[in-house]
C-alpha cells in the first residue's frame, strides 16, 4: 500500500481493541478459578492471559492439559458467567470513538473484519448488543482456521474473507499475540495501548505503529496520515 492510500482492509481484534472488556474478563476468570478450587492465582498472571483462547487460558492458569475435564468445566463456567454479567453491558463497553472510526472506514470504501481468539458464538454475542456487527464485512474467530493466534492462519483467513491481499491489509490489536500473528502473516500491524499490552511489548512484537487512544488510531489509519509510519 502507498502512504497516500493507506490500507484497503483493517482487521480488528475484539477484546481490548474495540471493547473495554479485559478487566471484566479478568474478573470472571478470577471468580471461575475461585469456584473451581484455585483461589490463589495472582491477578497479574490472570490479566496476562486475556485475549487467548479460553482452553489455553485455563490450562496455563491451572497447569493442566487443555483436554483435562477441569479445564473443560472452567471454560463452560466462564462462558456462563460472562454471558450473564458482561454481555448485557456490551454497548457501554465500546471504546469511545470506535463506532465513528468504523463508520468512516466503511465510508472510505475500506473493508473491515474482526479477527479474534473468541469462538464465533462468543464474538457475536458481544458484537450484536454492542451495535457493531453491521460494521464488519467478516467475523473471523478461533476455530475457523487450523491454528489460532499468534500463528498467521486467522489473519490470512480474514484477508481472504474480505478479498484483499494480505499486504494491503493492516491488523489492529492490543495484545502481543495480535502483533505476532500479523508479522507471521506478512501483514503490517498497529498496536493499541489502551488494552492489555504496553507500547514496549507491542513494538518488540513487531508493531509498525502504536496508538495510545482511539483518536490516535484513527489518525494512523487515515490515508493522509499513513506516511507517519514507515511500515504502513
Amino acid at each position: 500500500m502507498t502512504a497516500a492510500q493507506g490500507p484497503d482492509a483493517v482487521l480488528f481484534d475484539l477484546d481490548g481493541t474495540l471493547l473495554d472488556t479485559p478487566g471484566a474478563i479478568a474478573g470472571v476468570l478470577a471468580r471461575v478459578l475461585e469456584r473451581t478450587g484455585r483461589p490463589d492465582v495472582a491477578d497479574d498472571r490472570i490479566r496476562a492471559t486475556v485475549g487467548k483462547p479460553l482452553g489455553a487460558v485455563f490450562a496455563e492458569l491451572t497447569g493442566l492439559p487443555e483436554e483435562h475435564p477441569d479445564v473443560t468445566t472452567a471454560v463452560a463456567l466462564f462462558r456462563d458467567l460472562f454471558r450473564e454479567e458482561v454481555v448485557p453491558k456490551a454497548a457501554d463497553l465500546v471504546f469511545p470513538g470506535i463506532p465513528e472510526l468504523l463508520g468512516r472506514l466503511r465510508a472510505e470504501g475500506r473493508r473491515t473484519a474482526i479477527c479474534t481468539s473468541k469462538i464465533r458464538a462468543s464474538a457475536l454475542e458481544l458484537l450484536e448488543p454492542a451495535g457493531l456487527l453491521d460494521a464488519f464485512d467478516a467475523v473471523v474467530c478461533h476455530g475457523m482456521a487450523p491454528r489460532g493466534k499468534p500463528h498467521p492462519d486467522l489473519a490470512l483467513l480474514a484477508a481472504r474473507s474480505v478479498d484483499v491481499p494480505p499486504g494491503r491489509c493492516v491488523v489492529v490489536g492490543d495484545a502481543v499475540d495480535d502483533i505476532r500473528m500479523a508479522a507471521a502473516a506478512g501483514i503490517p500491524a498497529i498496536g493499541v495501548t489502551y488494552g492489555v499490552a504496553t507500547r514496549h511489548q507491542l513494538t518488540e512484537a513487531g508493531a509498525g505503529a502504536v496508538a495510545d487512544t482511539v483518536e490516535e488510531l484513527a489518525q494512523t489509519l487515515a490515508p493522509a496520515r499513513a506516511h507517519q509510519s514507515p511500515h504502513l
